[in-house]
């Protein structure tokens, strides 16, 4: 029975909901609705309201318009073309749906989305699909927006730049354009000139022919700008001294008579002496100039590091001497709660002295005095304030009769019905305020007292648990029915597989081009069988590493209750302390006043 009321089509929480069948009908199906899901699809729409895209307030468009508008608007905010146009057209028929969705999905796959999403999740509203690719589109758009407005920013400002200069920009062009002649002259003079030429085909390493050519022009090949250590270890017989030797061999000076032809001498031992000398003070010459450059780069970095840490010393000291003036403020004040306590303290035991050396029975005696002495004078004051309110109204009395009395029969008459008029007016005014007190008494009564808010709470609690059991059972037997369901589903398409290959087998092996056909058709539903096996594999991973990051979140929401448990205890156990103290100094505070007076 109770299997048939779980799985009946009249529960509350089943709906029925329009799906697309496998020949484009439409056909109505149950859709459950779950607490999750309906909490996925709020947050999806404060997603997409937070991100910029208000739309999704409007009440009257459905759901499935909201989505996808917020899609659409989130892949065009990342530069990506969509042919979709939802400003007009919330309604769509089921066909236009169904290519709309179509179209952002292909769109997703083509922006690579981590999230994977099927067109009938979003026909279907599965929010607990479609929550994290809305998160990630938000994410990817508020991301592009932002480097789309910094790459603005840098056009504005290259735009200012190109139609606007400061004064010191044109002060420097004007620099430049006056120093650009002399700067030509420079360069013609200090120009790179052929001094040798190959007398061989240059070689197949790059870095060989590199050096080749910087050794022709006189300049220092890449190969040499190793560090001065490596120099200085170096032997005269080492192979980069051989290699020179090689690289001078292969050159031949260039004649400056006939630089149209360049006819080539040869190098005698001399000449390559004086090169190799020329190259070995280049080298040397090099290393200075870098050792140089670099003492003035150490000297610029530690003049920065002096500059900066000037800075933070000065930053420091200032926070330092604030740290002084609230130190000495809050010493100050330590003192002078200190000399109130060392007073009160003083105090305090010069009365527990005199009463430790008193008799104990004297002293109750006294104090139980003491206490009716006090409330006495109490009485009497009040005693006496009453009396004189009374006596001011009598004497009022007798003033009014008076005055009644020397009046003639008529004024008495038309005072007397002046007194019957206000008596009747003050009869119905306090008959309408015992009504109103009537009407505040049954409010009052309506409202429970902390008894029956006791059983109302205690009451309601065992509703809650009663229907969480009920609902977790409702929850585990849908589970069940689902998992069966999916259980008979993998079956019957096990069962239609084996049948078509059934089928199949014996029309495929009457002929050897059906025999190739139904291996391939068997192979292709095998991939198709591991393919499906893969997805239920990473569904399976997917809700194993949910459950465990639940379990954790569980686990640190216990150890939260205990400490906070622990803490109310605590507070508890302080507030009593707090309270017997407050009692002792109250009763310090009596005897004090006892024995003063």
């Amino acid at each position: 029975m109770a299997n048939r009321d779980v799985f009946s089509k009249i529960l509350p929480n089943v709906k029925l909901a329009t799906r697309i069948d496998a020949e484009g009908r439409e056909v109505q199906v149950e859709r459950r609705e779950d607490t999750d899901a309906k909490a996925k699809e709020q947050d999806t729409f404060d997603i997409l309201v937070a991100a910029g895209y208000y739309r999704a307030r409007i009440k009257g468009l459905s759901a499935f318009d909201k989505v996808v508008g917020g899609m659409t608007w989130c892949i065009e905010c990342c530069d990506y073309d969509v042919d979709v146009d939802l400003l007009f057209h919330e309604n769509l028929s089921i066909g236009q749906k169904i290519a709309l969705v179509e179209k952002i999905v292909s769109v997703l796959i083509d922006m690579k989305c981590p999230h994977s999403l099927e067109p009938h999740q979003v026909q279907g509203l599965e929010f607990l699909a479609i929550h994290p690719v809305i998160q990630w589109l938000v994410k990817t758009s508020v991301e592009n927006r932002a480097e789309r407005a910094q790459r603005l920013k840098r056009f504005a400002i290259g735009q200012f730049h190109n139609h606007y200069q400061y004064k010191s920009d044109k002060d420097n062009l004007t620099k430049i354009r006056l120093a650009s002649a002399n700067i030509k002259v420079i360069q013609d003079l200090y120009a790179p000139s052929r001094l040798y030429e190959r007398q061989e085909a240059p070689a197949d390493d790059d870095v060989s022919r590199v050096r080749l050519t910087l050794l022709e022009y006189g300049y220092q090949g890449p190969s040499c700008k190793s560090s001065a250590d490596k120099k200085t270890l170096q032997s005269p017989g080492d192979p980069a001294e051989l290699d020179l030797e090689e690289y001078l061999r292969s050159l031949s000076l260039v004649k400056d008579d006939f630089p149209s032809t360049q006819k080539r001498i040869d190098l005698d031992p001399q000449a390559r002496h004086e090169l190799q000398q020329h190259y070995a003070d280049f080298k040397i010459e090099m290393e200075t100039d870098a050792k140089e450059l670099k003492a003035q780069n150490q000297q610029k970095r530690l003049e920065a590091a002096k500059i900066a840490f000037e800075h933070k010393v000065r930053r420091y000291c200032k926070d330092n001497e604030q740290l002084k003036e609230a130190e000495d403020e809050q010493a100050q004040k330590t003192k002078e709660m200190e000399e109130q306590l060392s007073a009160v303290s003083a105090e305090l035991k010069s009365h527990k002295d005199i009463e430790e050396q008193s008799d104990p029975r004297l002293l109750e005696k006294v104090q139980k005095l003491l206490q009716q002495h006090e409330e006495l004078k109490k009485s009497e004051a009040d005693f006496k304030e009453s009396c004189r309110t009374d006596l001011a109204n009598l004497q009022q009395q007798i003033d009014d009769l008076e005055a009644f009395s020397a009046q003639d029969a008529e004024a008495q008459a038309v005072a007397l019905a002046a007194e019957e008029q206000r008596l009747k007016e003050l009869r119905l005014q306090l008959a309408k305020r015992n009504r109103g007190i009537v009407a505040i008494e049954r409010k009052l009564d309506a409202i429970p007292d902390r008894t029956e808010l006791a059983q109302y709470q205690r009451r309601f609690h065992e509703l809650h648990n009663e229907m969480s059991g009920k609902h977790l059972e409702t929850k585990q037997y849908y589970i069940l029915y689902n998992t069966l369901n999916d259980k008979k589903r993998y079956m019957e398409k096990e069962l239609t597989l084996l049948n078509s290959i059934c089928e199949a087998y014996n029309e495929g092996m009457m002929s050897p081009h059906g025999r190739e056909d139904f291996i391939r058709q068997f192979e292709s539903i095998v991939d198709g069988v591991k393919s499906a096996q893969d997805k239920v594999r990473h569904k399976y991973n997917e809700e194993r590493m949910r459950r465990d990051e639940l379990n954790e979140e569980l686990q640190s929401l216990l150890e939260i209750q205990r400490q906070y448990a622990l803490a109310v205890k605590q507070l508890t156990r302080e507030c009593q302390r707090c309270e017997e103290m407050q009692q002792q100094l109250k009763s310090i505070k009596s005897r004090t006043k006892s024995q003063a007076v």
